[in-house]
């Protein structure tokens, strides 16, 4: 009778265990691949944010004292030249590096979507 009942609490634990793995990941993954923002957005991904502008269809970045954009291989200074801040976007006194200028581009990488 010991032994049955040990079987019965370890089998109820362990099928509890399973229903709490397979409820937690499954619904979270599928929703956040269905969920994926349209049109220009900011994603936090690989620790940093970064910009999607859908009218270039490339993320950008800034370090707070330059921007960059992603030519999909490697990060590279922007100096305000595409379509991006065209509409409802103030502009300063920003000017792009000058020329022979010592910048580190960022190493991180973008949000890249699913099957993509």
């Amino acid at each position: 009778m010991r032994n049955a009942k040990l079987m019965l609490c370890a089998t109820v634990f362990m099928a509890l265990l399973a229903g709490a793995m397979f409820t937690d990941s499954v619904p979270t993954t599928a929703a956040a691949d269905q969920k994926a923002p349209v049109g220009d957005h900011w994603r936090h991904h690989d620790g940093h944010w970064s910009y999607w502008h859908d009218g270039d269809q490339r993320w950008y970045y800034t370090d707070g004292s330059h921007w960059f954009y992603n030519d999909g291989s490697a990060w590279k200074v922007y100096g305000f030249d595409k379509q991006f801040g065209r509409d409802r976007f103030e502009r300063g006194e920003y000017k792009g590096p000058g020329e022979g200028a010592k910048i580190e581009a960022p190493r991180h990488g973008y949000y890249r979507a699913p099957g993509k």
